[in-house]
């Protein structure tokens, strides 16, 4: 019998119902929040290749999986998110709790993220 994972962005759904059919592109989020769902989760189970992908081109870096290997992302909060329909663009704020060598982190962050072809990326964030 498999065992049941939550999935990392909450722990309110499992995995299989929640981003797993985005990190196998079997499905696309409708949203720029569940792309900030879906891309933490990635962040936590170290899907690169997803980060990557959801990365707008214009804004993506050189992205290795040794900067996320030893960090261990604990929780994600979202506090809002909008979207400006005129310009085809989203934000989303959002607290991330992390451990790394051995102490708790939180990071702020307001997301920027673009609709093309019909599908949500990441552009970019102002940290705080």
């Amino acid at each position: 019998m498999l065992k049941e994972v939550y999935c990392p962005c909450t722990q309110e759904r499992l995995y299989h119902n929640c981003c797993q059919p985005y990190h196998n592109y079997t499905k696309r989020p409708n949203s720029a929040e569940q792309l900030m769902r879906s891309r933490y989760s990635a962040y936590a189970l170290n899907l690169i290749d997803y980060i990557i992908k959801t990365w707008d081109p214009s804004t993506c870096p050189h992205f290795s999986a040794n900067e996320t290997h030893n960090t261990q992302w604990v929780k994600l909060i979202i506090n809002r998110s909008w979207e400006n329909k005129a310009t085809h663009e989203a934000f989303v704020d959002f607290d991330a709790f992390y451990e790394q060598e051995g102490q708790m982190h939180r990071m702020h962050e307001i997301s920027r993220f673009t609709k093309k072809d019909g599908g949500w990326l990441y552009l970019d964030g102002k940290v705080s």
